[in-house]
């Protein structure tokens, strides 16, 4: 995700392409995780998806009104996770999530 961003400086010992994947989605997609490699140098796809699912049940089920999205809640905990699995990158994740329920509001 940084290479996106900047490190131009960095050029000749970074390569500036990004690892990118082309999926089809169904209507199972609960979520979208983009991540640094500070997530997956530590977590498998299958083991963040998994912990991305429950909680997002989860907290859709409950209806927390703790100010906080189900998707910015599985940010943190993945975030969390990583710190305590000893993670030596920098951690940056966005979750995005594909059920949610909310109304756009209108501008005013």
């Amino acid at each position: 995700m940084s290479r996106a961003i900047g490190d131009r400086y960095l050029r000749p010992w970074i390569i500036p392409v990004p690892e990118t994947t082309f999926m089809t989605r169904t209507d199972e997609d609960e979520c979208l995780i983009l991540a640094s490699d500070g997530l997956w140098d530590v977590m498998s796809n299958e083991e963040a998806g998994e912990v991305a699912r429950h909680l997002l049940r989860r907290r859709r089920r409950l209806k927390t009104t703790d100010g906080v999205s189900p998707a910015q809640a599985v940010a943190k905990n993945l975030t969390d996770m990583a710190y305590g699995r000893n993670s030596s990158d920098n951690i940056s994740i966005i979750v995005v999530d594909l059920k949610s329920q909310k109304t756009r509001q209108p501008r005013q």
